[in-house]
């Protein structure tokens, strides 16, 4: 909080009938208020300024002494990082301009394997803020169908690889390269692979995958796009020209 309130502060004794006045400021000097002593590094701009308007001759600023704590703190997190590159991914910029913006589709799922073949009424939401998907279903009234809260949850939609899905473990976040093998005392070493060499790269539903008339496949699943919102319409129109 505030350590010495606005008011005239006395010179220290024994001119303690004196108070400080502007000409007793500089910068790198010590100044004692109420027993206390501060040394003034530096001012801002509009300080000094008004000090050479003044006539005042501006000392260099000084350096601002170490701190025992801060140092010992940033010696504890510097022991803590780990020794080998990672690799961050930022995505709080794309969060921060496109936070609650969703895209909306009205879709439908002609189910072939269904007893009646009657189509499914759907509708998708696409999450700008992380590229997300989930998929909402239409039930009639009166229709026999039990309500479900999400025919898809929220999540990135893959889309499906030329020999179908990936196998679990096939698609991982990083890469490693084994570097010696077993030459240097039977043991593995490891380093990332920043160029990710032989990775295998899996690609989702994009918003430029979406669009009126399109056909999705979710999950095995293929749905028709029919129908969008109006802000998913001037979205279109104003980043594709569509």
């Amino acid at each position: 909080g505030t350590i010495v309130r606005r008011r005239r502060i006395p010179l220290p004794p024994p001119q303690d009938d004196q108070f400080y006045t502007i000409d007793h400021f500089n910068i790198n000097i010590e100044v004692i208020l109420y027993a206390r002593k501060y040394k003034i590094i530096d001012c801002d701009q509009f300080t000094k300024n008004f000090l050479r308007k003044m006539g005042v001759r501006l000392n260099p600023p000084a350096g601002r002494p170490d701190d025992p704590y801060t140092k010992q703190r940033q010696k504890i997190l510097d022991s803590m990082k780990p020794l080998r590159p990672y690799e961050r991914i930022d995505t709080l910029k794309q969060f921060l301009e496109h936070d609650g913006h969703v895209l909306r589709f009205f879709c439908v799922w002609d189910n072939p394997e269904s007893m009646f073949r009657d189509p499914r009424e759907l509708v998708l939401h696409y999450y700008l803020s992380d590229d997300t998907i989930d998929i909402k279903e239409i039930i009639p009234v009166n229709s026999g169908r039990d309500a479900v809260p999400l025919f898809l949850r929220r999540d990135k939609l893959p889309k499906y690889a030329p020999t179908g899905l990936y196998q679990p473990g096939t698609i991982t976040d990083r890469t490693v390269l084994n570097v010696f093998g077993k030459l240097v005392g039977n043991r593995d070493r490891y380093i990332l692979d920043n160029r990710k060499t032989g990775a295998v790269h899996q690609e989702f539903y994009r918003d430029s995958d979406l669009k009126i008339g399109a056909v999705i496949n979710v999950w095995g699943r293929k749905i028709i796009l029919c129908d969008c919102d109006e802000f998913t319409k001037e979205y279109y129109r104003t980043k594709y020209g569509i």
